[in-house]
């Protein structure tokens, strides 16, 4: 691991001890620290929600993400509003979609990053006294890109491959410690806000032995010869060089499947820490990803380069306090994340969020406030696609022609709607419409972003290039 990009948790109660100090020369009052639940928002990278046991995914994958669902709230029909990293966790930090916050951009015209005009979710919590941390393991969630905004600290691990990124236990192991580094004689002086990046599922997959060897085709549980998803993999693939047959693909999702239960098994020994601190009862988990993985289901592999579900659909799951657990089968948008913990955290969301509060629904299990369209935004690869659902509809645009889905039916998108012509004409309004309201018909470009050398290098030897650079 090439580089660690970190700022130091301060120690807590600095401020207190050198106000203390100065007492006798007149100090002024601190206001009293605020009350209320803190919150874990736990996002694994590159989770497609069917990978869960809980989502219809393999047996035994994720039993301790599948104990916190039946605790709390599980959103069966959750989505994200961008097939790759940096627009989708924009999208969830400031409820905008990627055509409103502007982050993202691709690997031929270049990255855009979060502007500073934008309120995040993290802002909402550190502006009313929350002390507030994240555990980040990839470039696109650092400060160049505009992600730390309203972050007091962040624990940055960036590899150079994806060999040594920093794993699952590791990554546990650094949110408790600054859970701990925010603690006084073990007692919390005032809540937090904490968000934990866990980037297993990610390729390359390699799951320690254990997880390989219950969860990898039988030809790759004691062996490490075969390896997918390193940089030179991604390249190949995308310039039409490494042709996939099903056989390859069913042993790269074995190795998936691993990745996902090792990581499970850290977030467990997360949500453990937090009960063996006394800290279960008080504190808001919100478990969800960024995006999915295609393992051939539409022709392709990895992710960022279509709008098809098993890119968007993502595991959303809400333990809260005063919250009962249910499953909710309506439909919900990462931008619903935002207002919606603000409200469990008796905080008001910012005006500027434009998802869904779903928290006074969550309370009296009532249904969720009325849906009028998902969207989902970018392309990791290219020109950009667009794609607008509302509760019966899905269509995707920018493509080489239009597609139209009866998503909640066609669960697997193979009967294309499109040649329907009075169907897609209404998709078609409905989707301006949709766009308007939410006040992302124009689209908007975030700042330019500008990575030094070594992050570059950094980005390119992760595989996220197209090729015409020579590498």
């Amino acid at each position: 691991m090439r580089h660690a990009l970190t700022t130091r948790p301060r120690p807590y109660g600095l401020a207190a001890s050198l106000c203390l100090g100065a007492l006798l020369m007149g100090c002024p009052s601190q206001p009293p620290p605020p009350t209320g639940p803190n919150v874990v928002l736990i996002v694994v990278d590159t989770l497609r929600a069917d990978a869960l046991e809980c989502y219809g995914g393999r047996a035994n994958v994720s039993p301790r993400i599948d104990a916190l669902a039946r605790q709390g709230v599980r959103f069966q029909a959750a989505f994200a509003h961008a097939p790759w990293t940096l627009p989708s966790f924009a999208a969830l930090f400031t409820s905008l979609p990627p055509q409103a916050h502007g982050a993202g951009g691709n690997v031929r015209e270049g990255w855009r990053a979060l502007g500073e005009e934008h309120t995040t979710l993290a802002e909402r919590f550190e502006d009313k006294g929350w002390s507030t941390g994240a555990v980040v393991n990839v470039d696109f969630l650092t400060a160049p890109f505009g992600m730390t905004q309203g972050f007091d600290d962040v624990d940055a691990r960036i590899s150079n491959d994806n060999q040594s990124v920093r794993r699952a236990e590791p990554t546990t192991d650094a949110a408790l410690s600054w859970i701990d580094a925010h603690r006084i004689d073990g007692q919390e002086s005032k809540p937090f806000f904490l968000m934990v990046h866990y980037f297993d599922p990610h390729a390359e997959y390699d799951p320690p032995p254990v997880w390989r060897a219950r969860f990898a085709e039988a030809v790759d549980k004691q062996s490490t010869a075969f390896r997918f998803g390193a940089r030179e993999h991604v390249v190949r693939h995308r310039g039409g060089q490494m042709p996939l047959d099903a056989a390859t693909l069913a042993r790269a999702r074995g190795l998936y499947d691993g990745e996902v239960a090792y990581t499970d098994n850290a977030i467990g020994r997360l949500l453990d820490g937090l009960a063996a601190r006394g800290l279960e009862a008080g504190t808001i988990v919100v478990l969800t990803a960024d995006h999915g993985e295609e393992f051939g289901e539409h022709g392709s592999w990895e992710h960022g380069h279509t709008h098809y579900d098993e890119l968007l659909h993502v595991p959303l799951v809400v333990r809260a306090p005063g919250v009962a657990p249910r499953v909710v089968h309506e439909p919900v948008g990462l931008v619903d994340v935002a207002p919606t913990l603000c409200s469990l955290a008796s905080l008001t969301p910012s005006p500027a969020f434009r998802g869904r509060d779903l928290a006074a629904a969550l309370r009296a299990q009532s249904g969720l406030p009325p849906l009028t369209c998902l969207t989902a935004y970018g392309n990791f690869w290219g020109a950009a696609l667009s794609s607008w659902r509302d509760a019966q509809w899905k269509l995707i645009e920018g493509g080489p022609a239009p597609q139209l889905f009866a998503w909640t039916r066609d669960l697997r998108e193979r009967e294309d709607r499109a040649s329907d012509a009075a169907v897609l004409a209404s998709a078609r309004a409905s989707m301006a419409a949709c766009l308007r309201a939410l006040g992302a018909q124009i689209v908007h470009q975030g700042p330019i972003v500008r990575p030094d050398a070594e992050a570059l290098e950094r980005i390119h030897d992760v595989g996220y290039t197209d090729g015409s650079d020579g590498r």
